[in-house]
């Protein structure tokens, strides 16, 4: 049996491109695919919706490139993969008022259980920024 993700392929490839640029800002979308050995028009998509967000910024001329636009401490998980994908859920069975085994039987044993490990997946996510990820700086350790 194979592995699933859990990260969808674009939400990988933007956490690894926003870790990229933390490191080496101002780098060309194709350096990024280069390094990160990316398709070049996935990893322009990425980035476009990155930007989008609010995450990272286009410039041109000399200094062009792509810029984080925030620190790495205040990107987290969650906010990249809803950057690039939506809200997070386990299962949408759990955002439903009534899931169709309630409707059906009047009650569900499975939807507490999803509810709960939800908000425990989307607070593990939110806790855990970029700069978590990112090595140490020298002296800093």
């Amino acid at each position: 049996m194979s592995l699933r993700s859990l990260l969808k392929r674009e939400e990988s490839y933007a956490l690894h491109a926003l870790l990229l640029l933390a490191e080496e800002p101002g780098l060309s979308a194709q350096e990024m695919a280069a390094k990160l050995k990316a398709p070049p028009a996935f990893m322009a998509k990425v980035l476009q919706k990155l930007a989008k967000a609010g995450l990272v910024e286009s410039r041109v001329g000399r200094a062009g490139g792509v810029w984080p636009k925030l620190p790495p401490g205040e990107v987290s998980l969650l906010r990249v993969m809803e950057a690039l994908s939506g809200p997070v859920t386990l299962d949408l069975c759990a955002t439903l008022k009534r899931c169709p085994t309630e409707e059906r039987r009047g009650f569900c044993h499975l939807k507490p259980g999803l509810v709960r490990l939800n908000l425990e997946i989307r607070q593990a996510l939110a806790s855990l920024t970029l700069k978590d990820l990112l090595p140490e700086a020298p002296g800093r350790a």
